[in-house]
């Protein structure tokens, strides 16, 4: 159903009333019209009676066609080297129509067409263009505010004066080194610095005072050493592969008000991170000394290479994000500060685990054993396929979010979610979690991960109905690769009805859900047990992937 221009859209009262020999008055039909909330509301105004559908066809027919299932070249599925688009339809929100006339429509329309754009950045490639070339490609210099160098040969001073509002800029170089002033100070609004290359910049480099971001990525073998300490206003230094000397680092190489920093634990020395850095990105190989970290600090991403471990008391208590990914740590109070709100890490032992009182967030790729002791704070769980997957995974009755990947049923093409168990964290009633729902009550969204479907090999299928009829999950995510994801949203009607749709979009509809033979009889014991299983079938047609509900899945 799409969306189509017309003047007849509000050239009469009676256009707007649905009702076929009274019925609905305009003023009656205006209110309900601007209580829908989405697409969902609209189908069912449309199905509540047949007499208003027809009539509302043939009133609006200048305004709106209803089409048929068309491919959609706005929403694409890589996989592979393939991409394929999905067969769907779309449609603008109902409440447009009568929101807004024709004449404002084509007013605004003219508004933005007639807004010139403005060029805010600007990239350069192996030498620095003319004047006149500049002019050409960007309306107005002075709004020039980023500016990106690759593969640079010319002096880095020889930029001309036109370019003064530049905040950002990022250099790229691998075989050419750029010749850099002994001061930038042409640009004393440079405020952000980025440079990745194969080769070390002059000894005699000075950095623009006015630097609050410094990034510094370099693939080089020798050691590097790099004045800061003009750099007062610094606060984020991030040292990505930089080989600095760790017997002649002093403290006095860290800006004295640098507040986030990246830098490997081996490059630090006797030094130590400075007292007011609040973020830090670190990785290490080593045992890392007690009072390392700033008692100030607030998130640490943490990265413990060839068998480090953390030892007891390490991290200092205010810490609130704590990522230690796919790293194994125990998880008690002496390695894991109960201040932490957001933690990702792999649990040893389980079992025994005493998570932060207070734990919002956890992400995990635990294997073997899912943990479970979680407070009753936890609303967020992340829980990766780490390689050995653990049989169950335990979600608290707390949880509002939960994210996974699917698992293949062996020997086909089905995939379904992961076998959970809910655990009770906050005095739940049972009334709020039925004995056959599979995910906790408060979960609302559901974050599937689905790389492993192999869209551009094979046709498959999702098996959706537990999701449907053991939840109250009104929201699932598909990430079906990495460039390509699809929204699906739930509602459940009377009788069995589903309803599914694409998020602001008509790809979906309404859905009968039919029970099993045996239980068809016995309607006095209906179960939501009885449904029959739907599968979300993904086949394949030529460049086009169709996605359409089944009780019956894609074979193998």
């Amino acid at each position: 159903m799409s969306e189509q221009s017309s003047s007849s859209s509000s050239s009469s009262p009676s256009l707007l009333s649905l009702a076929p020999r009274g019925g609905l008055s305009d003023l009656t039909l205006l209110k309900i019209i601007n209580d829908l909330e989405c697409n969902q509301d609209i189908v069912c105004l449309l199905m509540t009676c047949k007499a208003y559908y027809r009539e509302f066809k043939k009133m609006y027919a200048q305004v709106i066609t209803f089409k048929g299932i068309k491919p959609d070249d706005t929403r694409r599925l890589y996989a592979g080297t393939h991409m394929y688009s999905v067969v769907s339809s779309h449609m603008q929100p109902f409440k447009e129509i009568f929101n807004a006339s024709l004449l404002a429509f084509q007013t605004k329309k003219a508004l933005e067409l007639s807004k010139p754009t403005t060029t805010t950045s600007l990239a350069i490639h192996s030498v620095w263009p003319t004047r006149e070339s500049i002019l050409e490609s960007v309306e107005d210099p002075t709004q020039v505010t980023s500016l990106s160098l690759n593969e640079f040969s010319d002096e880095i001073k020889d930029i001309p004066p036109l370019l003064t509002s530049i905040t950002t800029m990022t250099v790229h170089f691998k075989t050419i080194l750029p010749r850099f002033p002994s001061s930038i100070s042409q640009w004393p609004s440079l405020t952000s610095l980025t440079i990745n290359s194969y080769r070390v910049l002059p000894v005699d480099v000075q950095f623009p005072p006015s630097l609050t971001h410094l990034e510094i990525s370099y693939a080089c073998r020798d050691v590097f050493s790099v004045d800061l300490s003009n750099l007062t206003s610094l606060t984020d230094l991030l040292c990505l592969r930089l080989p600095l000397d760790p017997h002649t680092m002093k403290q006095s190489f860290f800006p004295p008000n640098l507040q986030h920093l990246s830098m490997d634990y081996r490059f630090f020395g006797s030094t130590k991170p400075p007292p007011k850095v609040t973020k830090m990105s670190m990785g290490t190989s080593s045992r890392l000394p007690p009072d390392f970290f700033p008692h100030g600090l607030l998130r640490l991403e943490l990265y413990l290479i060839n068998g480090a471990v953390l030892d007891p008391w390490t991290l200092p208590h205010g810490l609130e994000i704590l990522h230690i990914s796919h790293c194994e740590c125990t998880v008690s109070s002496e390695f894991i500060p109960d201040s932490v709100k957001d933690l990702w890490v792999n649990v040893i032992n389980p079992e025994k685990a005493i998570f932060p009182s207070g734990l919002v967030k956890f992400a995990t790729s635990t294997n073997y054993e899912s943990p479970f002791n979680y407070p009753p704070t936890l609303r967020k769980l992340l829980y990766e396929r780490g390689d050995y997957p653990p049989p169950i995974i335990y979600l608290p009755t707390s949880l509002e979010k939960f994210e996974c990947h699917i698992t293949k049923i062996q020997d086909t093409s089905i995939f379904i979610l992961p076998t959970t168990m809910i655990i009770n964290n906050d005095n739940s009633s049972i009334t709020d979690n039925p004995l056959h729902f599979i995910l906790p009550h408060r979960l609302k969204k559901l974050n599937i991960e689905c790389s492993d479907v192999p869209l551009h090999n094979d046709d498959c299928s999702i098996r959706i109905d537990q999701i449907i009829n053991c939840s109250n999950v009104e929201h699932i995510h598909l990430g079906l690769t990495v460039l390509t994801t699809l929204d699906i949203y739930i509602r459940r009607l009377d009788n069995g009805y589903v309803m599914m749709n694409l998020g602001e979009t008509f790809f979906g509809g309404i859905y009968r859900q039919q029970r099993r033979l045996g239980n068809i009889i016995d309607l006095e014991n209906k179960s939501p047990l009885d449904f029959r299983a739907i599968y979300l079938n993904f086949r394949k047609n030529g460049n086009h992937i169709h996605i359409y509900p089944s009780n019956t899945p894609i074979k193998k």
